[in-house]
């Protein structure tokens, strides 16, 4: 049997688990570029808004800035249309190969890119491009690389695969934030100005390749290549997918409400909610929040074991109905002393990380091979390009115009309500192969 023509299903025992791990790998290496990236332009907004637009008005500049970003995460659900056909139609190793170089690629340009001041409204131009690239390839990178781990996985094993396509979320963040920190520690403000900022989207190259590489030496799963031989020459997902599972697309929004506003509370608004509005320093809040995402990568990699036991629901609906619960007193709790503002922290992202775990699996579960990659990079993209990337803008302008600053703990508990709700019905196929 050649390399080609070679699936995990063919290797024996050892082998097969050295592939699965080359598998989650490579998926993982590519997922964690595109949180790296994502952490990057976060870290540099200040920066990138005064370099790449013009300085009459610094508040313009970065809302400008954040607008770029904004158009990036819209570009979501067209990447999951585009990565979703190819993904369905020609193969995931292809949608996939393709989704890490489309984000390699733009974030290094990122790093080489003028300035305003070198090339005038050509900057701004070049720079909005740029991330609307990357937001084609967040289209399909995340979908894709747990659509493909977990359809590598045994029966017994997704969850627990799945997660760590979840856990490489955190890597990414962690990593963004770190080399950024250290660049930030180590340069003058000129240095960091002139140049300094640069180097952290160049090293995106180093990952990017690696990831390709290592993406180059996988299979296709084997019951998407059985799949495939089955179905119809001029078969189009997306039109079977709207025509067959539309409803299945509004259940997976919803569902992911939990999934979509959390992310972009926690992870995103409570860092600037603690310097901004509690005045809390900045390097005490990125250590809390450090402190915070480790809890939620351990909580991820137990619930991800766990859900391969007792299954994917209980874990989901568990958990949110615990921010139904509990998300407005922890808010509360933000404002008080630094351990209980760090120990409300904590918690909040080891809630969202017992959900975050199972969804994988859960996801991949719901839809049938032939339409899984468009009907999941399609669902997520939506949720993330309306709910999730809206969230930090509704739970700002809530304290404003309610003047209390837990007030956005109601947006999300409200969310995770409906997401509650959804689960209810949800068919737990934990125990079950993939269709």
């Amino acid at each position: 049997m050649t390399a080609t023509t070679m699936t995990a299903d063919s290797f024996d025992i050892p082998h097969k688990k050295s592939y699965i791990k080359r598998v989650i790998m490579s998926c993982m290496i590519g997922n964690a570029l595109e949180w790296y990236d994502f952490a990057l332009y976060g870290y540099f907004a200040t920066t990138i808004g005064q370099l790449f637009f013009p300085k009459f008005d610094p508040f313009a500049a970065l809302m400008a800035t954040f607008g770029v970003f904004a158009a990036g995460v819209i570009m979501r659900p067209v990447g999951g249309i585009i990565f979703g056909h190819i993904g369905d139609k020609i193969g995931r190793k292809n949608a996939l190969l393709w989704s890490i170089f489309l984000m390699a690629v733009p974030t290094t340009l990122l790093g080489l890119l003028p300035t305003y001041e070198q090339i005038g409204w050509l900057a701004p131009l070049l720079l909005t491009i740029i991330r609307l690239a990357q937001g084609l390839s967040m289209g399909g990178e995340f979908t894709g690389s747990m659509i493909l781990v977990v359809e590598h996985a045994e029966k017994g094993k997704r969850g627990v695969y799945g997660s760590w396509v979840i856990f490489s979320v955190l890597i990414g963040i962690l990593l963004g934030s770190a080399i950024a920190t250290g660049i930030c520690e180590f340069l003058s403000k000129d240095q960091l100005f002139a140049w300094g900022w640069r180097i952290p989207f160049l090293l995106s190259v180093v990952g990017g390749y690696v990831g390709y590489i290592m993406r180059q030496t996988i299979q296709e799963p084997k019951q998407f290549t059985q799949a495939k031989k089955e179905r119809k020459k001029h078969s189009t997902p997306v039109s079977e997918l709207f025509h067959n599972h539309w409803r299945k697309i509004f259940y997976i929004i919803c569902m992911e409400f939990t999934l979509s506003i959390g992310f972009y509370l926690i992870v995103t608004f409570i860092p600037n909610f603690l310097t901004a509005i509690l005045h809390i320093d900045m390097v005490t809040s990125l250590m809390m929040t450090t402190l915070s995402m480790i809890a939620m990568g351990i909580a991820i990699i137990i619930s991800g074991k766990l859900s391969d036991k007792i299954g994917r629901k209980p874990l989901l609906l568990g958990s949110t109905l615990a921010f139904v619960c509990c998300a407005y007193p922890l808010f509360q709790i933000l404002e008080g002393s630094f351990m209980a503002a760090l120990m409300a922290q904590i918690t909040l992202a080891m809630i969202l990380g017992v959900y975050f775990a199972p969804l994988p699996a859960a996801l991949v579960e719901m839809f049938p091979v032939s339409v899984r990659y468009s009907g999941l990079s399609l669902s997520h993209g939506l949720s993330m390009a309306i709910f999730g990337s809206s969230a930090p803008i509704i739970a700002t302008a809530l304290i404003e115009w309610t003047g209390n600053n837990a007030s956005p703990a109601i947006y999300l508990s409200g969310a995770c309500l409906i997401s509650a709700l959804c689960l209810l019905s949800m068919k737990d196929k934990f125990k079950e192969d993939l269709q």
